[in-house]
């Protein structure tokens, strides 16, 4: 079994959101985060730290397609932000954190 396999946090309609998440998980330097994509959020606290996270993987795209690294077999995956918008707030709202989702983003 793959660790992709291995994933509790699934997203339907954008899968390729998974792949783009572990691979900034695999070096964040909040290093619970593997942790919370494998096992869920489940309090408000990893709600916060993973909204946090996902930030800072909105800044990492930005960042590596003006420094053209390829992420994903891609230099440009911009176009993913709006996918990863839609399951990240669909994600939080299923498991009953959304609004810790929305207060991180206000303040992002």
């Amino acid at each position: 079994m793959t660790k992709k396999n291995c994933l509790m946090i699934k997203f339907n309609r954008y899968a390729h959101i998974e792949d783009l998440l572990l691979h900034y998980a695999k070096t964040d330097k909040e290093k619970t985060i593997v942790k919370t994509l494998e096992n869920g959020v489940d309090s408000e606290d990893s709600a916060e730290k993973f909204s946090l996270f996902v930030w800072r993987v909105v800044d990492s795209i930005h960042n590596d397609n003006e420094n053209e690294v390829v992420v994903l077999g891609s230099t440009n995956n911009l176009e993913m932000l709006p996918d990863l918008e839609y399951e990240i707030s669909a994600y939080m709202r299923s498991v009953g954190f959304y609004d810790v989702w929305h207060r991180v983003s206000e303040n992002a």
